[in-house]
């Protein structure tokens, strides 16, 4: 896979790497990835972008690198994931004056990520769509581990040092005491699609958000508990891609990342079609 690797946070020395067509195209698609994820870690990037190359108004993708990617989540927020969103958007309005159009796509906790930041900036003049792929519950997964009892009475019992690691052997690699919180309690800063929120909750959270969302649901996602896989399903379709401008895509055979190469193809068609009749 071929593309570009540029500077974007001269702070953080934070890179991107671009792919498609680099000499003409106006638009692009953000993908962020979610925990653990870094440059290629989805099994659908190159599709992704190859197909993005072919339009006839043609995106290139870009991938960040946050300061959370990789295995360094647990020492950052979904704050610090939305101080480095803005300041790529900010480079490429500041370095790209014909750039035109910009869609979001999160896989994961990237999804938590653009509903974080879509709450502070309700409509971006730039960003005209948003396309939320595997957006599960970090908490409703993470109950059902034996290990989570033991982090959350370690996190209770210190947690007025925040910043503080958890001790090695409750959790590897490095995660505050802040971050594992923010994981596992209710209504907490990035607990944004757990199927036990409550319509009030729900407000709160999504009323002000003008841009079209995309949800895109994976039916045999690994990260959603069995015993409740089909509520939290029918939470995301009725509850949560109920609202204004947006859409729901179920993938029947995927998994968490989309392994399933046909279900790659489904989704990909399914994104090309929304960015063509947008163009309309």
């Amino acid at each position: 896979m071929y593309g570009n690797l540029f500077l974007y946070d001269l702070k953080y020395k934070l890179v991107a790497f671009e792919s498609g067509s680099l000499s003409s195209s106006s638009r692009c698609l953000i993908l962020i990835g979610g925990l653990s994820d870094g440059l290629l870690s989805l099994p659908y990037v190159e599709r992704l972008s190859s197909s993005l190359e072919s339009l006839s108004d043609p995106y290139t993708l870009i991938q960040p690198l946050f300061r959370s990617s990789n295995l360094q989540y647990g020492w950052h927020t979904i704050d610090d994931d939305i101080e480095d969103l803005k300041t790529l958007i900010e480079y490429l309005i500041n370095n790209r004056p014909n750039l035109t159009s910009i869609i979001l796509m999160g896989h994961s906790t990237g999804c938590q990520d653009i509903i974080h930041f879509l709450r502070q900036e309700r409509k971006h003049l730039k960003i005209h769509r948003v396309i939320l792929q595997g957006p599960v519950s970090d908490r409703q997964y993470l109950s059902q581990l034996s290990s989570t009892k033991d982090q959350l009475n370690y996190c209770l019992k210190n947690d007025e040092n925040i910043k503080e690691w958890l001790p090695r052997y409750l959790h590897d690699p490095p995660l505050t005491v802040q971050r594992c919180l923010s994981f596992n309690q209710p209504n907490s800063i990035e607990d944004l699609f757990s199927s036990d929120l409550t319509d009030e909750q729900l407000n709160q959270i999504y009323e002000k958000i003008e841009t079209p969302i995309t949800w895109i649901w994976s039916k045999q996602d690994e990260y959603v508990p069995s015993s409740i896989k089909d509520n939290v399903e029918s939470f995301v379709k009725n509850k949560l891609a109920n609202k204004n401008n947006s859409t729901f895509l179920l993938l029947e055979e995927a998994d968490h990342a989309i392994n399933n190469q046909q279900e790659q193809i489904s989704m990909i068609e399914h994104i090309t079609q929304l960015i063509l009749s947008s163009n309309k």
